[in-house]
């Protein structure tokens, strides 16, 4: 199963398994929330963090380069999404290269750092940046998602070394910002020219193997009506009256509706890991004064879609257009969409990155499955403009997002031994 290579690497992780842990402790410390659009850029816990990565990479033997991103500096690419008003300062990305002795199969191993807000200080027993150590678990946002598999990343690395092991291949570690809002950090050091054979990101995946990943359509309808007095009783809108705003955007909520039961039956929506095609209102604003009648609202949506699937913001316009077509004053003020695109992403699972890290997983824990998300990751970029064949494999994903986040400690390790094989025997060894 192992060869004895692999079993002095496997000893040493155990034997240092309290260092891996305090190292992931050190990376919860710091509070790299990622920042809405508007509220500026990034912190110095965001630098530090990212100084403390740099180091390790560097005392391990990589080649290290840090930058900042401009997005206004990003090239354009189709369902690659691009905020050009997004300020990005003091969120560095970090690439650290080891190159290997010779002709080997080369490996990026990406992850981001940047974490949802902690939500309600109230939920959590634990603190949020704590980095506390309980009942066999590391509790703090980002624990799992996902400074845990970054961590385990590059302690895999490091104890590579320290085993006194070099790699034929390359190893490349991308350590990015911004993949919980644009995904423009690791779009980034795909333009920068980093590439490698193959790829893997540490998500949260239960060690099972996630081979796809929907896209993503987001954005706004503008549905449009006209002001009047709330209190009066108003004529016809075609000899003057008001049009309620409110009442024209529930139409197009239903609308959406039926989309989403049309999608949910359709044989081209149908996926082996992924869900249908789904779109889902998820903030209005309307109205503005409790006796007037509201002359426009907002529906804020998010879309997601099966990988290579090209006609969804199309048949969402065709949706619009054919309610406008059943109502006198929404003919003439049809319902406005403005949307951006982000790709999804899939990995065939004969690929032979799939079967080695199958191999490894089974070695380290158990026999994995193969799934989907219905949300993307930065595997879109991978794939899409890379051309690289990517995919994700880490620890339980069920704290992700919600209070108390926490990854095991027995988790931490697993995923740490899993990508040090993977590393050992994708890359080879000499």
């Amino acid at each position: 199963m192992f060869s004895d290579m692999e079993k002095r690497v496997l000893n040493i992780i155990d034997d240092n398994r309290d260092e891996i842990v305090k190292y992931l402790q050190s990376m919860i410390n710091y509070k790299t929330v990622t920042p809405l659009d508007g509220e500026g850029a990034g912190s110095d816990d965001f630098i530090r963090h990212q100084e403390m990565i740099s180091q390790t990479l560097a005392e391990t033997g990589f080649n290290v380069e840090s930058w900042d991103i401009d997005p206004k500096e990003l090239k354009p690419f189709p369902g690659a999404y691009i905020n050009p008003e997004r300020k990005l300062e003091k969120m560095p990305v970090v690439v650290g290269t080891l190159k290997g002795t010779g002709n080997g199969k080369s490996l990026i191993l990406n992850g981001h750092y940047d974490v949802v807000p902690e939500g309600i200080p109230e939920n959590w027993t634990h603190d949020p940046f704590g980095g506390e150590v309980d009942t066999g678990r590391i509790f703090g946002r980002g624990a799992c998602d996902m400074k845990g598999g970054i961590a385990a990343m590059i302690q895999a690395a490091k104890y590579i070394k320290k085993a006194g092991i070099k790699t034929v291949g390359d190893i490349i570690m991308q350590v990015v910002p911004d993949e919980e809002a644009t995904s423009m950090g690791t779009l980034s050091c795909c333009q920068r020219g980093y590439t490698a054979d193959a790829a893997i990101i540490p998500e949260p995946t239960n060690l099972d193997i996630l081979l796809a990943v929907r896209g993503n359509l987001s954005g706004l309808i503008t549905v449009h009506g006209r002001a009047g007095h709330g209190d009066v009783n108003q004529p016809h809108w075609q000899e003057g009256g008001a049009v309620n705003a409110i009442t024209k955007a529930a139409k197009v909520i239903m609308a959406l509706e039926e989309l989403n039961n049309e999608w949910r039956d359709r044989p081209d929506m149908k996926h082996k890991y992924l869900d249908p095609a789904i779109i889902t209102p998820t903030i209005i604003h309307g109205g503005s004064w409790s006796v007037s009648v509201p002359e426009k609202v907002e529906i804020e949506f998010t879309s997601d879609f099966l990988p290579g699937y090209d006609k969804l913001q199309q048949e969402i316009e065709d949706k619009l257009a054919a309610l406008a077509n059943t109502d006198s004053w929404m003919k003439q003020h049809p319902p406005e969409l403005e949307a951006g695109i982000m790709y999804g992403a899939e990995t065939d699972e004969n690929e032979l990155i799939v079967k080695c890290t199958f191999d490894a997983i089974s070695a380290v824990n158990k026999t994995p499955d193969f799934i989907g998300w219905g949300t993307l990751s930065d595997a879109i970029h991978l794939v899409n403009y890379l051309n690289i064949p990517t995919i994700s494999i880490g620890p339980d994903s069920k704290t992700a997002h919600e209070a108390e986040e926490f990854i095991t400690v027995d988790d931490l390790i697993k995923t740490t031994k899993t990508l040090a094989l993977v590393i050992m025997r994708w890359c080879g060894t000499n």
